[in-house]
């Protein structure tokens, strides 16, 4: 596997994780045992198995977790070595620090290298300034995905140690052509580092060569809205990066650094990937007020890209427009538009149905008429 897709798979493992998850209600008692014992069942198919282990992750009452505990920590021993890895990533949204000593055991005996990073990120979501030293130790590991879980793990931390391991990694991560892991380092100090360490990161990117991968670039526009006191500039141009990844990535940092006034600003922009970068930052702000010029964006804009990211943007709002915005997508001949018009519906409703415009329809329509 090529270097930097697998230290990508590596770090998205938490963002799929909420995304496998959001939206989701409590499961009841009897759909907890229910999942309990497919997901015990060895012999059963693999969907039905991860279907099992996202019910029992969306356990939200004491008494739930309670029924949900035991048999995702039993499969952190499964043969499997995709159920291993979602139970660890579910144990994670389930957030119960009871799971934590099972998973550091299981931590010391797994093999796997995309098991140990999917250990290594719970321990990241469960655990607290203690278990540093384990994580940190991590950082050495041959496997590059496991090193930027581990980074990635050291930034949930937090803490002075960690910091200053993360600070040792941007100076000096070793091979690291496609700027994968300095990449989960910046994100890392994102979420604990400090004002000072602004000077630091720009330094490490600039004569790095950051500006050449897409992935600084992005992981820049984090880690500047969080430890910059004027993100602005630096944001503004990455805003206008050529490669969608980055400018959406700045629109949200715009986001995190509280400056709702520059992504309403921008949805008027005169560049098509601005204005589609803003919408799609409307919609990950949550700024409702701004659902007119997003929806008018999304039924009126000369730019493909753009009126689409609004369409996207509008369904994250729960905007009733969206519904048939994103039928008209799925129906659409351009595979990128109904491949992600279907991953949108699915996110969603938590549903696995087919590319079939009417079953979705009928879905959305129930759903306005009775919300769930």
């Amino acid at each position: 596997m090529a270097r930097a897709p697998a230290v990508l798979l590596a770090l998205a493992l938490s963002a799929a994780l909420a995304a496998a998850f959001a939206g989701a209600s409590s499961a009841g008692s009897s759909s907890l045992d229910d999942a309990a014992r497919v997901l015990a069942d060895p012999t059963r198919p693999f969907v039905e198995r991860r279907d099992a282990i996202r019910v029992l992750a969306r356990a939200s009452d004491p008494a739930g977790r309670d029924r949900a505990l035991p048999p995702l920590l039993a499969a952190l021993s499964d043969q499997v070595l995709d159920v291993r890895s979602l139970a660890a990533q579910a144990l994670t949204r389930l957030g119960d620090p009871r799971a934590l000593p099972r998973v550091v055991q299981r931590l010391d005996v797994e093999k796997d290298s995309v098991g140990i990073a999917a250990l290594v990120l719970t321990v990241g979501g469960l655990g607290g300034r203690a278990e540093v030293p384990l994580v940190e130790s991590r950082t050495w590991h041959a496997d590059l995905r496991v090193r930027a879980a581990a980074v990635t793990a050291l930034g949930d931390l937090g803490g002075p140690v960690a910091r200053a391991r993360l600070l040792e990694l941007l100076a000096a991560p070793g091979p690291d052509p496609e700027w994968a892991l300095r990449g989960a380092v910046l994100l890392a100090l994102a979420r604990c580092g400090t004002p000072g360490d602004s000077g630091t990161i720009l330094v490490a990117y600039r004569d790095g060569g950051g500006a050449g991968q897409w992935f600084a670039r992005a992981a820049l526009a984090n880690a500047t809205a969080a430890l910059d006191a004027d993100p602005v500039p630096l944001l503004d141009r990455l805003c206008a990066d050529p490669d969608p990844r980055v400018s959406s990535a700045a629109a949200l940092a715009f986001v995190k650094a509280g400056r709702f006034d520059e992504i309403v600003r921008r949805l008027s922009d005169p560049r098509p990937g601005v204005r589609a970068a803003a919408a799609a930052a409307v919609g990950g702000a949550d700024l409702r007020r701004q659902i007119p010029r997003v929806r008018a964006l999304a039924t009126g804009d000369p730019d493909r890209s753009v009126r689409w990211s609004a369409v996207l943007a509008l369904s994250r709002l729960d905007d009733p427009s969206s519904d048939e915005l994103l039928l008209a997508g799925l129906s659409a001949q351009d595979p990128e538009v109904w491949t992600s018009a279907l991953a949108e519906l699915r996110r969603r409703t938590d549903l696995d149905l087919p590319r079939d415009v009417e079953a979705w329809r009928r879905e959305l329509v129930a759903r306005r008429r009775s919300p769930r």
